[in-house]
């Protein structure tokens, strides 16, 4: 059943298709430049005749992306575990009076937590596909395209852009350091404090994200199930155009076909009749 039906998976009004445009040099000149710069083009595809096909895309791009989420919250998620515990270190070795051995021991422990907290940040990059370079939405420089309708509208996940190390000293060679991480100096923020706060705010960006994602990757998920079986309706599920129709198979074909295309038109029409976006979407299945 589907939950949500996302009004901007169908354009209200279908746009001419800018990769099937021939003679304009400028659009193919960009189209060649974008697809050799841009080492995320696993989760974008060509926008096409809004076949199966394209839907299937669809749900591919945002699937990825998805992907490419969940991947950084499960880093978020470590490495906010692991700040707890620098905090936890750090207070211990603000003491003047710890000995030098127990110092030491604390120093150890606070730099396999930094050099945790750099694996956890390289964990959160998502290759999606195999020879990919990846997708970090934690440290990459740039933004992340997801293709969102059969038109080629993309939406943008932006990274968060952290340093590797989250500005963590090296080490805590003193509690005099011990207590500027903690409190900061001269009245800056502390490089803890920092740290804190940027990975708490990337992590409700990434639950914000994540939701969205999962309602667009739901209604492309029925929508490429949808186009499917209607073009298998309409060809009688024939693979080519020499294939012999099987009537038995036509028949659940067109039963499957109806089903979902009405399962689409009820979670449309929830939307409310204002919508043009659901208009355009209760369009195609009624």
């Amino acid at each position: 059943m589907i939950n949500n039906i996302s009004p901007g998976f169908i354009p209200s009004t279908p746009t001419v298709n800018p990769a099937a445009t021939s003679g304009s040099a400028p659009n193919s000149a960009n189209s060649s430049s974008s697809a050799s710069a841009s080492k995320k083009a696993e989760l974008e595809f060509s926008p096409g005749r809004n076949s199966a096909k394209d839907y299937s895309a669809v749900q591919q791009s945002l699937a990825k992306g998805k992907g490419a989420v969940e991947s950084a919250q499960a880093a978020t998620t470590e490495i906010k575990d692991s700040l707890v515990k620098v905090r936890e270190v750090a207070t211990k070795l603000a003491d003047d009076s710890l000995a030098t051995p127990e110092r030491e021991k604390l120093q150890k422990q606070y730099s396999e937590l930094r050099t945790g907290i750099e694996k956890s940040l390289e964990s959160a990059s998502y290759k999606g596909a195999a020879g990919s370079k990846g997708v970090n939405l934690l440290t990459d420089k740039d933004s992340t395209k997801i293709t969102t309708n059969s038109y080629g509208s993309q939406s943008v996940l932006g990274s968060s852009q952290l340093d590797k190390r989250l500005g963590l000293p090296e080490k805590i060679g003193s509690a005099q350091e011990a207590r500027e991480l903690l409190n900061g100096k001269e009245s800056k923020t502390s490089a803890l404090a920092a740290a804190e706060k940027s990975v708490n705010e990337s992590s409700e960006r990434l639950a914000k994200e994540d939701k969205k994602l999962k309602a667009q990757l739901e209604t492309a998920t029925a929508v490429s199930k949808a186009a499917s079986s209607l073009e298998s309706e309409r060809t009688g599920g024939r693979k080519s155009a020499t294939a012999v129709p099987d009537e038995e198979g036509r028949a659940a074909l067109l039963k499957q076909a109806e089903e979902t295309r009405q399962q689409l038109k009820q979670q449309t029409l929830g939307i409310g009749n204002g919508n043009q976006g659901a208009r355009s979407l209760l369009s195609l299945f009624s």
